[in-house]
């Protein structure tokens, strides 16, 4: 009965293990080399509040749901998303002209700063009233989304 019991005993063990370093692995997955989540000299820690959704699949689904929820459709809201900064918040591009998950750019929309660029909620209500208001273009992704992408939405 004792062999029995320390078999089941070592074989939870070694479960709970796996299950630890598969836990570690995947939630290190997301941030791969080519998509690390490198807090910008802009993105101080206080700005990217707690609340805020983390990784990709949370980003994803927050993006979807407030478009849904601000009547813009949600396959341009995530398709622009994930050809701009592959559902990453900190990501910056242009040089560092542009900025977030939507990469707004510094020059053109001087309005919204960097801790709005950075921060998933702020940025997403911000782009998606410009989409709302028939700004979707501004989005260069979008703009030559059927002559430039396979993945084109419509």
């Amino acid at each position: 009965m004792k062999k029995s019991s320390r078999w089941f005993q070592k074989t939870l063990f070694a479960i709970y293990l796996l299950a630890i370093v598969w836990t570690s692995y995947t939630h290190a997955a997301e941030y791969k080399a080519g998509q690390k989540a490198i807090p910008s000299p802009f993105t101080p820690a206080k700005v990217i509040a707690l609340s805020t959704p983390r990784g990709p699949w949370a980003v994803r689904a927050y993006v979807q749901n407030a478009a849904r929820t601000s009547g813009v459709n949600p396959r341009i809201a995530e398709w622009i998303v994930a050809h701009e900064s592959r559902h990453h918040p900190e990501a910056t591009g242009d040089g560092g002209e542009s900025r977030g998950l939507w990469q707004i750019n510094k020059e053109w929309h001087p309005e919204v700063s960097d801790a709005c660029a950075y921060n998933v909620r702020c940025s997403t209500d911000w782009s998606l009233e410009r989409i709302r208001d028939g700004y979707a273009d501004e989005w260069s992704t979008w703009k030559y989304c059927r002559e430039k992408f396979e993945d084109c939405p419509f």
